[in-house]
Formats: C-alpha cells, structure tokens, sequence
C-alpha cells in the first residue's frame, strides 16, 4: 500500500523493516505489528509497514532521496511521526562490516531526523551495534526482548548471527516464530507508550520454560 494513504494530520508510526517487520510466515493478525496497532489505535495513532523482506540497511541507504520524499509527504503541520528502524540482519548475513552497518543505520536516523520525525532503533540482534547507534545520535532504543536474548546462544560477536534455540524462530532459525511476536509487540508498546505519553499497562508474559533520547545524530 502507499505510504501516502495514511500519512497528514495526527499521530503516526512507520516500520521501515525487513522479513522481520513483514511478519514473513506469521499468520495475518498475530504479528507483532498487528499486536502494537491493536494498542495504539484506540488512542488515534495509526501504525504503517514499510517493511520490505530482504532490505538491508546499506541497501536502504542507497534509496535515500525516495525515502525522504515519502517522510516528507507524511510530516505535515500538526503531525507527529515515529519512525522505527529495524534493519541490520540482512547486513550482517551477508557479512557486512560492523562498521558499517552502523554507519549505514546513523544516515537512516540522520535522515529521519532531517525530516524532523522521531527515529528509533530496534535491537536486531543484541551484539552492540543498534545500541551503539542508538547512544551515539541520542534516540530510543527498542531493545531485544529478554525472553528472545536469552534464546541466542553466547558468546554473541559483533555483526554475526547468533543460533537461535527453537522455541522462538520458525523451521528456518532466523525468523521470529508466532510466540515471539509477542514479545517483540511488548517492548515496542512500552516504547512508543512512553513516547507517546499513553501509559499504556502492558502485562508480562508467562508462559512454559521450554520456550527457551532525540537531537541530531552528526555523522564523520
């Protein structure tokens, strides 16, 4: 769909993601994205996916002049827009320096920012990286939910993909499975609860054991 469409006047959120953010094998519904409009909707804040399956960062990055065409059609007086980035694990499966994946998500928070919308960073894989971007241009972390960090097995290096245990990935280790989903929808509700001002509740999961900040980010 056209980003266009629901862009203007209000309050809203973008995903500019991979097969991540499309939600690849999830049913339609029960992804985390469904879960978060679920909470953000009643409050009027509309929630769009520009995720693409496949997207890199760098890739992305390259696209730069029609991404910020688009946030420029969507930042309009009296709007308000988050943009959550969640990019980097294309990047770094196809080996990508550290350096620069980073370097490629600073330009795509820099460009967020110059729109003057609000980026903030989803933790892909908790290996540094994000949470370095994060710190270093002042925006919000959306951290790896605890639950999905404790599946990756250790020692986690920088700009790899750690093996996943099966109770929160699809056949295919990579992707998040339908018991994932919720808790990447619950730290990105806090998140976006907090910036929002919603004081959202949003409750802890129990479930079996066998489940295993915003100014200008300068850049070089």
């Amino acid at each position: 769909s056209s980003p266009l469409l629901l862009c203007g006047m209000g309050r809203h959120v973008v995903l500019l993601g991979d097969s991540i953010g499309t939600m690849q094998g999830i049913s339609r519904g029960r992804g985390f994205l469904d879960k978060v409009q679920q909470e953000l909707g009643p409050h009027d804040i509309k929630v769009e996916n520009w995720s693409v399956g496949g997207a890199t960062a760098a890739a992305v990055v390259g696209q730069l002049p029609a991404l910020r065409k688009k946030l420029a059609s969507c930042v309009v007086a009296g709007s308000e827009l988050v943009v959550v980035i969640e990019l980097g694990g294309n990047d770094r499966m196809f080996g990508l320096p550290p350096a620069q994946i980073e370097k490629a998500l600073e330009m795509l928070v820099a460009a967020v920012q110059e729109a003057r919308a609000t980026p903030m960073v989803m933790e892909v894989i908790p290996d540094g990286i994000e949470r370095d971007v994060a710190e270093r241009c002042k925006v919000r972390l959306v951290p790896t939910p605890p639950r999905l960090k404790a599946a990756m097995k250790e020692p986690i290096r920088r700009g790899t993909i750690p093996d996943i245990a099966p109770g929160y990935v699809q056949s295919d280790g990579i992707h998040p499975n339908t018991q994932a989903q919720k808790h990447i929808a619950k730290t990105l509700i806090v998140a976006l609860s907090e910036h929002f001002g919603l004081g959202l509740d949003v409750p802890s999961e129990e479930e079996s054991p066998n489940c295993l900040r915003n100014s200008p980010c300068s850049l070089q």
